[in-house]
């Protein structure tokens, strides 16, 4: 009896061992199911962040070559419109400077634009730089009153460098002339040509 009780012992003690180590052995295999899968999941994770964040990067790389290249241009541009600057004002506003100072070609040039502007305006009024007053004796002065019959006035100005402006006598516009408005307007004309000359298309 004492053998068979303790046959039957052993046998329950076995299978009890034999459960708790399947038992044991199932748990583990989860454990290790379920860490492989949180292992992968994670992997999978980093590789989505990293791929996210090359591209993030080749983003920023390129946003970043594309704004220094537009600056870079801008700048090469704007250095160039200021070279062309630079000649065309060394070479037109001193000539035209020059032009202007001359008394000669002022009185011409008075004379031909008061002729070209009778034509539409009945009376008006003239405004002479002063630097040109020793030059305009009172003849010079009757001359170009009497083209419009007397009905212009002349003005000098201290402020005007060189040069005249006319108007008509209701002064809703002015027309200029000075070595400034001369330079500028051959300026226009002559910009995308130096430019050209200078730096090709």
């Amino acid at each position: 009896m004492s053998d068979q009780l303790q046959d039957l012992l052993k046998r329950v003690y076995d299978e009890g061992v034999a459960k708790a180590n399947a038992e044991a052995e199932k748990i583990i295999g989860d454990a290790k199911a379920k860490a492989e899968g949180i292992i992968k999941s994670a992997n999978l994770e980093a590789e989505k962040a990293i791929q996210l964040s090359e591209k993030k990067a080749l983003d920023l790389k390129n946003n970043t070559d594309s704004d220094l290249l537009m600056a870079a241009n801008h700048s090469i541009s704007a250095v160039k419109q200021k070279i062309v600057e630079l000649i065309l004002d060394e070479s037109l506003s001193v000539k035209m400077s020059d032009t202007f100072s001359d008394a000669e070609f002022l009185k011409k040039l008075i004379l031909e634009s008061l002729n070209a502007w009778k034509a539409n305006s009945g009376s008006g009024s003239i405004v002479i730089s002063e630097t040109m007053k020793p030059h305009l004796d009172e003849f010079y002065i009757k001359s170009i009153k009497g083209i419009f019959d007397g009905k212009l006035t002349v003005d000098f100005s201290p402020v005007m460098k060189r040069g005249f402006q006319i108007a008509p006598a209701d002064g809703t516009y002015k027309i200029s002339f000075t070595d400034e408005d001369f330079a500028n307007l051959f300026k226009t004309y002559l910009r995308p040509r130096s430019k050209e000359i200078l730096f090709g298309n």
